[in-house]
């Protein structure tokens, strides 16, 4: 009954993501979709394409919440999901720019920059996943552990739709590996290319140290170390970086 509930959260994105789509292509405000670039699809069609596959999902996922004809249902939910698998891992492959224009999210000035995400292809491969899971029998079912299964679906499903990583709540520090996210953000920072040039370049390694909700990084570099605090004031906000330069002092000598 959890993987039935798991399945119809997957049907209920595929009827939003549908409807997005048929609303974006009659309003014609698609522009940054990588995978009709990928498909080499002109731009003149792409409005007519979205309505189409949209309106193909949206009828997929609704026969996969409403239950009807599990079987046929289910396959045309696997195909589809592992048709976006394919397309978006060729985009990944050839690094073309655009997002993957599965989910009807407001577009951001920059999005034709954006690139697809492994979110993007968890949820394609999620969506083949539950269509197999339904055709095999196993989309049937009610009860607590049904809804259970609904809800952990659409938690799951949300958290790979968003843009950004989830990060806690107080510090703002990504929820999945946080130290190598903070150092990659602390690497693009101006800040750091510039202490770099100054008293660098610096090395691979780095000593970590955490103070509440600043991270701490000394790097080494020749007679110094370049210790740079990093911190997050919103979840979305800019990185906050504070760099100092310390003297290192050899053993035995006067500091």
């Amino acid at each position: 009954m959890f993987l039935a509930g798991c399945v119809v959260a997957c049907g209920a994105l595929l009827v939003l993501a549908g409807a997005s789509k048929v609303y974006r292509g009659a309003r014609r405000t698609d522009g940054s979709s990588a995978v009709w670039r990928a498909l080499r699809v002109p731009r003149r069609l792409v409005g007519p394409a979205d309505v189409a596959f949209g309106v193909l999902e949206c009828v997929t996922g609704a026969s996969v919440c409403a239950r009807v004809d599990p079987v046929v249902s289910g396959v045309a939910m696997a195909v589809l999901g592992s048709a976006f698998c394919g397309v978006l891992g060729y985009v990944r492959i050839k690094r073309i720019p655009g997002d993957c224009g599965c989910v009807g999210l407001p577009k951001r000035a920059n999005a034709i920059a954006e690139t697809v995400t492994w979110r993007a292809m968890a949820r394609a491969g999620l969506l083949a996943a539950a269509g197999v899971t339904a055709a095999v029998g196993s989309s049937t079912g009610s009860g607590l552990s049904f809804y259970t299964g609904v809800l952990t679906g659409g938690v799951v499903l949300a958290l790979l739709s968003t843009r950004t990583a989830p990060r806690t709540p107080m510090c703002h520090r990504a929820l999945w590996r946080p130290v190598r996210s903070s150092v990659r953000a602390l690497t693009a920072h101006e800040l750091y290319a510039t202490m770099a040039s100054a008293a660098g370049p610096f090395g691979a390694d780095y000593t970590y140290r955490r103070t509440g909700c600043t991270d701490e990084f000394r790097f080494p570099a020749g007679t110094s170390t370049v210790v740079f605090r990093v911190s997050r004031t919103a979840p979305g906000g800019a990185l906050a970086v504070h760099a100092t330069v310390h003297a290192t002092v050899a053993l035995g000598q006067p500091s």
